[in-house]
C-alpha cells in the first residue's frame, strides 16, 4: 500500500506578495517580495547578496534598500 501524504512534508510554500523597486545611488533596481510563514523576503535577481527578510513587507523593502546600498 501507498500510505497517504500529509504531515511529512515541511517545505514552506513561498507566495509572491508584490513587485519591488528602489533607487540606490541613482540606479533603479527591481525585484520582488515573497512571504513564507509570515516572514517577508525582498530580493533583486541578478545582484548577488541582494535580499533581506523582515516581519513585514515594508520592513523587508527598507532593509533591502539598505543592503543594496552596502553592495554597490
Amino acid at each position: 500500500g501507498g500510505g497517504g501524504g500529509g504531515g511529512s512534508s515541511s517545505a514552506a510554500q513561498a507566495m509572491l506578495v508584490s513587485s519591488y523597486s528602489t533607487t540606490v545611488a541613482g540606479k533603479q533596481y527591481a525585484g520582488s517580495v515573497n512571504e513564507t510563514n509570515g516572514q517577508y523576503t525582498a530580493s533583486v535577481p541578478g545582484l548577488s547578496g541582494a535580499s533581506a527578510s523582515a516581519s513585514s513587507m515594508q520592513a523587508a523593502e527598507n532593509a533591502l534598500t539598505l543592503r543594496i546600498d552596502e553592495l554597490v
